[in-house]
């Protein structure tokens, strides 16, 4: 017996592994909308870091300063004795307090070059150039791991060393990646509590954050509203209503997660408070810091909730995408974090399959990327291989990206090619530096450059330049795509929503497409009968029910009507003869 139509579905791994889910969003990240938002919104944070960077970053403190001169200290402690003693301070107290100070603030500096240096700033200490502040580098010169065309190429060709050391660089390189926007928030965070950050530095800091949070409010909530209709079925959606979407919302996509971070702000000036009357002697020993301890732990618990909440900070604007207009800041705060909290290991997975499916995926896009321009580069050059050496197409790759290893893979074999290194930066991070492999000859080829030569490498840097945004922008369209695909999920397993259920606007299609409009019901021939013209009738159509036309009109013929007979008209009178008529013989 056949089965009816309401039968029970087969198998369906995606029901009983729903984190599969997370497999669409390779697709869904694809899309070229996606890619341009993600593109634009790194190009706009990384200007208004290398801003940030420059208006705050200071040079190293000078050890032969007058705040650190024994003259100064010894006016700030005249009359003074040392504590603990009677004894009063000697020159050589004064220069061990001038040693101690200016240790300091050289530490403090060292964080802030580390964040905010420029390029070209050298180590007063080692007198060694640092590389550029981890803030203050441009997007396609941060280093993110060696090429993937490289990669795979020395993994193939290499010996076990070489593979073991292109693999170690790829995981610690390449994989970040996909976490960057996450990364890039949470950095500055831990960075504004870590001890021995000087003032200037937290204050840098917290412009970072609010620029981060301010761009990425509305790219990444654009990118999560695309994927949201997407990942939903529930109709295409323009990037004009996505964008229009996110811009009657935006104070509440930048107020979610900047909610948490005000909380804590908050609790870090009472506690600055509640530690400067604890510097007062016996009020601060045995009352603030002894009997009232706990009001101190209790403080940093409510820190230590939101700062680990802010591990669900990309859930927050997934939130506001999905439920439009039923949702709000706190709705998302409150989401998020009720999120993680309640289903911590649901959320873990779920992101340990995006990062292990998103490394696989963005590795293919990097490779495929990478190889796309090598090739091209290849096959443009092969008629100055054989014609004109001095032709070689490499020479226009001298601006090529460094991130990634772009400019490692377009100059190699050239007088141009570069050479990886690593270096320490001032806070003991250690980054990757490509230089010159033979400066003099780079000098020289460099110096035989025509006007046209400069202005064509900047083209084609600037095409590589854009080229090398849309690839990056895949990373951070995958982020925030998979961001939304887990919110789908925790809000499954919390809430038992289903991931069809997904606010859509009066502008924005509520069903899929209608179904093709069904043809028009064949017209009844008209003409004129009996001398007398009928009209046609057609079907009414009434999109977007089917239209089932009513049946033809039949015409029955008119009777036939015999005709008369002929009426025969009698002759008429004749004519009575006139007199003067003679009568006819």
């Amino acid at each position: 017996m056949a089965d009816g139509p309401n039968a029970a579905p087969g198998f369906s791994f995606r029901a009983a592994f729903p984190w599969m889910s997370i497999f669409r969003c390779f697709q869904v990240a694809l899309d070229p909308r996606k890619l341009l938002v993600a593109a634009a919104g790194i190009l706009v944070m990384s200007i208004g870091w290398w801003v940030l960077s420059a208006l705050f970053y200071y040079k190293a403190p000078d050890r032969s300063a007058p705040e650190y001169s024994n003259g100064t200290i010894s006016k700030e402690k005249e009359g003074q004795k040392k504590p603990g003693t009677d004894a009063s301070y000697t020159e050589a107290d004064f220069t061990d307090i001038g040693n101690k100070r200016f240790a300091a603030d050289f530490e403090k500096w060292r964080v802030m070059a580390d964040l905010a240096g420029p390029a070209d700033e050298v180590d007063p200490a080692t007198k060694r150039p640092i590389p550029v502040g981890r803030f203050r580098a441009a997007p396609w010169d941060e280093y993110r791991g060696p090429n993937p065309f490289l990669f795979a190429t020395n993994a193939l060709a290499g010996g076990a060393t070489e593979r073991a050391d292109a693999f170690g660089r790829f995981i610690s390189g390449s994989i970040p990646v996909l976490v960057e926007p996450l990364v890039k928030l949470l950095v500055p965070v831990a960075k504004m509590v870590s001890p021995g950050v000087g003032a200037q530095t937290r204050v840098y800091l917290f412009f970072l954050i609010l620029w981060n949070v301010a761009v990425w409010a509305f790219f990444g909530g654009v990118i999560t509203r695309l994927a949201a209709v997407s990942l939903s079925g529930r109709g295409p959606v323009t990037l004009k209503q996505a964008v229009q979407f996110v811009c009657t919302r935006y104070v509440n996509y930048v107020l979610s997660p900047m909610v948490p971070l005000a909380i804590i702000a908050v609790v870090i000036v009472g506690l600055f408070v509640y530690g400067t009357i604890a510097l007062i002697p016996l009020v601060g020993d045995i009352l603030l810091l002894g009997l009232l301890l706990p009001l101190v732990l209790l403080a940093g618990v409510i820190m230590a909730i939101f700062l680990v909440g802010l591990v669900g900070y990309p859930l927050m604007y997934p939130t506001l995408s999905v439920e439009g207009d039923s949702s709000d800041t706190f709705d998302a705060l409150s989401r998020s974090v009720n999120y993680v909290y309640q289903s911590p290991w649901h959320y873990l997975w779920y992101w340990f399959v995006a990062v292990l499916y998103g490394a696989i995926v963005t590795f293919f896009v990097l490779f495929f990327t990478s190889l796309a321009v090598y090739v091209g580069k290849w096959a443009v050059g092969l008629p100055a291989s054989t014609m004109a050496e001095s032709r070689k197409p490499e020479y226009l790759f001298i601006y090529a990206p460094e991130s990634f290893g772009w400019k490692e893979l377009f100059l190699q074999g050239s007088p141009y090619e570069v050479t990886h290194s690593t270096a320490v930066s001032p806070a003991g991070r250690v980054v990757d530096v490509y230089s010159k492999k033979d400066p003099a000859e780079y000098d020289r080829n460099r110096a035989e450059f025509y006007w046209f030569n400069t202005f064509g490498a900047g083209l084609v840097g600037f095409w590589l330049g854009l080229a090398f945004l849309m690839m990056l922008g895949f990373s951070y369209s995958f982020f925030w795509t998979a961001a939304t695909a887990v919110y789908f999920l925790m809000r499954k397993k919390v809430d038992e929503a289903e991931p069809d259920e997904v606010f859509l606007e009066d502008d924005e299609p509520q069903v899929p497409p209608a179904p093709p409009k069904p043809p028009e019901a064949p017209a009844v021939a008209s003409g004129p009968v009996g001398g007398t013209p009928l009209t046609v009738i057609t079907a009414p159509t009434v999109p977007p029910a089917p239209v089932v036309p009513p049946p033809p009109v039949v015409v029955s013929p008119p009777p036939v009507v015999s005709p008369p007979p002929p009426v025969v008209s009698p002759p008429p009178p004749a004519e009575a003869p006139k007199p003067d008529d003679k009568p006819i013989v």
